[in-house]
């Protein structure tokens, strides 16, 4: 890709060298275009054949150049800038500007920016060629001064111009590519002098006073002074009444001296701070040996004057809020922002309706309803600060206003709004009838302002009885509750111990500023706490069967007991198997969280055990605990017993049998309970469609009929079997039933137990006998 790329750059580069080397423009219409790089390149302004007379840069239609008009000193650089706009007034970039100059002066450099041959050059002193910029330069004239500099935009291409002699340059400035000829060209006038001026810098001054502006002319090849030239001063619209002396005229006119300065005084009748506005004009006189010439203008400004004054501001605050009676401080602040001193104030506080007059720093002369203060003189910059001291004496909002004036006129006012409020206090106190001794009393404490200001330095103090104790060993308490807002509400909790029984007393008392105050108290009845406690069960209980616990537990005193906690300590021989109320086991113990106990109340609770092994008497026991600390403690016993329990378990071997087959039952005997089975009798019961062919078992056996008879086994160990079996010859076709009977010197009944084994008769021609 980079090689087939090369041979397009060679050409286009090529090309462009050989449309410069030909005289071609190198500023089309169109971007991007190509321009050779190296030494510079002469171009015509058009592009030659058909398009020299067409529009080639429609874009292009507006050409400024600043300025139009000049005066500068001889030998001085005098720069012109232009710029070409298309139709929305944007720049156009790259766009050839011809500089031609007929009259006093040449050209002294022309913009050569850029890289290309066809970049901008200077032909001779009176023609220069230059096209307008891509990018924002800051040209600086490479002196220490930069006030100096200029910068040249996107759009913009520049030119110097300068004189060694007096008069007048006239530069025309033509734009090619701006196919309209009203708008392609522009014609700029500068006018050399051999003068140079310096015009008086802003003034300031005391407003009420005078300013004297001078402007100082001298030629510019020798900087000698120059007499006779007039200098005009003039007041522009705007500012603070002023007028220049002693003409009290708006305008003034002054003559170069042999100084070559020219001054004027600028006054003010009245004290009046503010700026104004001084247009200044230096005009050459007309030349002697042409008597009817007219004078020349050849240097405008316009400087400030700002007439300095003090700045006065007063400012007053005051409490948003004070309680009737109370004393309520003003606080003034005169303050001078101004950039000058003022020499003396008077201070005047108007005393309003509800508001009695106590003291004030610094003391001011009292008349006629005033605080006044004769202040001294206040510099710029400081301020000062006073105070007014009153007492309240009635409810509502009161404003006090103040007014400064200084001896200038200068005046200032501040006013300050208070709410004279009268809050109230109200207290209560609520607490327990009756609690045990040795635990806690709690009271609720409300404190609240009912009133219409804030309540403040509200402390509560609380005394009580002997028998009661706060955990700091005070008596009384202090609570501090700071301030109330009107209508505010304020609940604190204050506990104290109950040592001793009885009826005992607790007195509260509330206060605040202002001389507020508010009382509650409350009793108590300080009783014995008592508890009891009962556990009953079951007496007499199998392994492995269930046993059930009621637990009733009540507050036998008249003071409420809280924190109640039911423990129940299982014996070993005893599993949880469930409780109710909540009841939860932990460890070897079941908990209950009765929580409280009013007087008199009871509750019962239940417990579900299992018995887990035999015991003679194995031991429940129960205990409860309350707050403070009173407990009842019960315990139970229950005898847990062992029982045989026998499983009877009967399988034939083959089924079905064909006649003449033989089948075999197995009987198997399993005590399941716990404790030993004696007399285990087993009998099984052959049906009439078979024949016995063998017995075998444990123990021995006999007939009787068509029953096999087991002798009786003893010491059949729990969890232990005994197995038997019967073989047997099928005689009959048919459904048939074989029964077992167990019995035990345990069992009021015997177990029964069938097994059903279906017999078949054989196909004809086989063994046993012909088919049915």
């Amino acid at each position: 890709m980079l090689r087939r790329c090369w041979w397009k750059l060679l050409l286009a580069v090529g090309l462009g060298a050989a449309a410069g080397c030909l005289g071609l423009s190198h500023n089309p219409s169109y971007f991007p275009h190509f321009l050779p790089f190296g030494n510079i390149i002469r171009t015509h302004g058009k592009p030659s054949g058909p398009s020299y007379f067409a529009n080639f840069d429609p874009h292009a239609v507006r050409l400024e150049v600043r300025p139009l008009q000049a005066v500068s000193p001889v030998n001085r650089h005098h720069v012109l800038i232009a710029t070409i706009y298309d139709a929305q007034g944007r720049p156009r970039r790259h766009r050839r500007v011809e500089w031609m100059l007929e009259g006093a002066g040449h050209i002294v450099e022309v913009d050569e920016s850029g890289l290309f041959a066809g970049r901008g050059y200077k032909v001779d002193n009176r023609y220069a060629v230059s096209y307008t910029d891509y990018h924002e330069h800051c040209i600086s004239r490479g002196n220490d001064d930069p006030n100096d500099d200029f910068v040249i935009r996107p759009g913009q291409s520049w030119c110097v111009i300068s004189s060694p002699v007096e008069g007048d340059t006239h530069v025309t400035v033509y734009a090619p590519e701006i196919y309209n000829w009203d708008h392609n060209k522009v014609t700029v006038t500068t006018r050399w002098v051999d003068v140079e001026w310096s015009f008086p810098t802003a003034g300031a001054s005391r407003a009420g006073g005078q300013h004297v502006f001078t402007t100082r002319i001298f030629r510019h090849t020798d900087h000698q002074p120059l007499a006779g030239y007039q200098v005009r001063y003039r007041l522009l619209d705007g500012g603070p009444p002023a007028s220049f002396l002693p003409s009290r005229a708006p305008e003034a006119v002054a003559v170069s001296n042999l100084d070559g300065t020219a001054s004027a005084v600028l006054a003010q009748e009245t004290f009046q701070p503010g700026v104004n506005r001084v247009g200044v004009e230096i005009v050459r006189p007309p030349d002697p040996n042409a008597p009817s010439g007219a004078g020349l203008v050849i240097a405008q400004t316009v400087v400030n004057m700002e007439w300095l004054g003090p700045q006065l501001t007063l400012t007053k605050t005051a409490p948003p809020t004070v309680a009737l009676g109370q004393e309520v401080t003003f606080t003034l602040t005169v303050a001078n922002t101004g950039p000058v001193e003022t020499r003396s104030l008077t201070l005047r506080d108007i005393i309003p309706e509800g508001l009695q007059f106590v003291r004030a720093q610094p003391p001011p002369a009292v008349e006629g309803g005033q605080l006044i203060w004769t202040l001294g003189e206040l510099p710029g910059g400081q301020s000062r600060t006073l105070q007014a001291i009153f007492q309240s004496t009635r409810v509502g909002p009161v404003s006090n206003r103040a007014v400064v004036v200084s001896e200038e006129g200068m005046r200032a006012e501040a006013n300050a709004v208070t709410q004279v409020v009268q809050p109230q206090l109200q207290v209560t106190m609520t607490g327990p009838a009756a609690v045990a001794v040795g635990t806690p009393v709690v009271y609720q404490i409300t404190a609240r302002n009912p009133g219409t200001g804030p309540a403040t330095n509200v402390l509560l103090k609380a005394a009580f009885d002997e028998g009661l104790e706060h955990e700091s060993r005070f008596n009384p308490v202090e609570l501090p509750l700071g301030a109330l807002a009107a209508g505010e509400e304020r609940r604190v909790t204050l506990t104290l111990m109950a040592r001793k029984l009885g009826r005992l007393v607790t007195r509260l008392t509330a206060t605040a500023d202002g001389g507020l105050t508010d009382r509650a108290e409350h009793a108590v009845t300080v009783q014995d706490a008592r508890l009891s406690l009962k556990l009953t069960g079951p007496a007499v209980r199998y392994v492995d069967q269930s046993a059930d616990w009621d637990i009733q537990v009540a507050n036998a005193g008249e003071v409420p007991l809280t924190g109640v906690v039911v423990r129940d300590l299982l014996p070993p021989e005893l599993a949880f198997e469930g409780a109710s109320a909540g009841g939860r086991l932990e460890g070897e113990q079941v908990v209950w969280s009765v929580g409280e106990l009013r007087p008199r109340e009871q509750k019962l609770l239940q417990l579900t055990t299992r018995c887990t092994r035999l015991a003679p008497a194995a031991v429940n026991r129960a205990e409860a605990t309350a707050e403070p600390g009173p407990s009842a403690h019960d315990e139970a016993a229950i005898e847990i017993r062992g029982l045989p329990a026998f499983r009877l378990k009967v399988v034939d071997q083959d089924d079905p049998v064909e006649v003449g087959g033989r089948t075999m039952y197995r009987i198997e005997v399993t005590n399941e309970g716990s404790l030993p089975g004696n007399q285990v009798e087993v009998v099984a019961v052959v049906p009439a469609q078979m024949r016995l062919v063998a017995a075998t078992g444990p123990a021995r056996h006999r007939l009787e009929g068509e029953r096999v008879v087991f002798e009786p086994l003893d010491a059949l160990g729990p969890k232990q079997t005994v197995s038997y079996t019967v073989e047997v010859q099928a005689q009959q076709p048919g459904d048939v039933r074989f029964r077992v009977e167990l019995r035990s010197s345990t069992l009021s009944s015997p177990v029964l137990k069938e097994e059903s084994t279906t017999v078949f008769a054989p196909s004809n021609g086989s063994p046993g006998g012909p088919a049915p």
